[in-house]
């Protein structure tokens, strides 16, 4: 699968970044970390909720300089990765790529909340995290060296490696829920990354029913390190400033993954957003869609079939 420039734009070496307050975020940024030497400058939870908030290593930070991950940041002239935005139809897709500098797997299979049809196609989302999607990229575009391979069945704890990489985003909880959909976005990220990313998702395709149980262990594992999440979301840790669990917590997944973790320094409240929940009744989004072009949205993403959540800069 050849990638667009927008790929080769943005994967570039020796950027800034803000990820995610979550185990997604946090191992999508340990890659990109290691292997682009991305410096991660800040960390952010934008999830529709009125705590949101950015927090960053400089309060004087250009955030037009750096790349969100797993956020999705829907702000113009800002640069993404990500894998949580669904775009409205097909008018809303279209508006999305004609910013250039977002780069996400939804977008790349048009796939959107409705059709053309008019039909809903929520359960034709992206069932995965945003770490499967970054190692595939870096495959693809030969970041990652081909003789370059993870030990997915590495022992950590009472679960393997994969079982801790497959618990952002919950894939094989959603493997067992959608397997159809899964089925065919595993076989999709098999053709677009390399060796790791096929061994990863081979498993998924192979072994999703028997690793609940360890899906299990892994999250009261994050729950021991004090994430407020089964998802690792830490975001709590962020506001609370327990810079002690967040170091701890962080050595845990790169002691996982035998990569350098993700730095940790005093941070900075952004404190200038706002988030918000939209319920969508009978699919109707006419009213959520009237909302996310307000000027001051910063980012939304579906979190469920009925449900929007909505992230705004706060005015000042």
């Amino acid at each position: 699968m050849v990638l667009s420039n927008s790929f080769i734009e943005i994967f570039k070496k020796n950027r800034k970044c803000i990820v995610n307050a979550d185990i997604d975020g946090i191992l999508a940024g340990m890659l990109l970390q290691n292997f682009l030497n991305w410096e991660v400058v800040g960390y952010s939870s934008c999830c529709g909720k009125q705590d949101d908030e950015i927090w960053l290593e400089d309060k004087k930070e250009n955030l037009k300089e750096c790349v969100f991950v797993d956020l999705p940041i829907i702000v113009k002239d800002y640069l993404v990765v990500d894998q949580h935005f669904v775009g409205f139809d097909s008018q809303t897709i279209k508006e999305y790529e004609e910013h250039t500098n977002k780069v996400n797997p939804n977008i790349m299979r048009n796939r959107a909340y409705i059709n053309e049809q008019k039909q809903n196609e929520y359960t034709k989302k992206y069932p995965f995290g945003t770490v499967h999607f970054v190692l595939a990229v870096l495959e693809n575009l030969k970041i990652i060296d081909s003789s370059y391979e993870i030990d997915f069945f590495k022992k950590i704890d009472s679960f393997e490696l994969a079982d801790l990489i497959l618990r952002a985003d919950r894939v094989i909880g959603n493997t067992n829920q959608y397997t159809n959909n899964c089925n065919d976005w595993a076989d999709w990220l098999i053709s677009l990354g390399g060796k790791n990313t096929e061994a990863l998702f081979v498993v998924v395709k192979k072994e999703y029913k028997k690793r609940l149980q360890a899906e299990k262990n892994v999250e009261s594992k994050l729950l021991s390190y004090g994430c407020k999440g089964v998802d690792g979301d830490c975001s709590n840790l962020f506001r609370s400033k327990d810079y002690t669990k967040l170091i701890n917590y962080f050595a845990f997944l790169s002691d996982a993954l035998d990569i350098k973790p993700l730095p940790m320094y005093r941070v900075f409240d952004y404190a200038k957003l706002d988030g918000k929940r939209f319920n969508i009744d009978n699919y109707d989004v006419s009213v959520a869609k009237k909302e996310v072009k307000k000027e001051n949205v910063f980012s939304y993403a579906f979190v469920s079939m009925r449900v929007l959540s909505a992230t705004f800069i706060k005015e000042d």
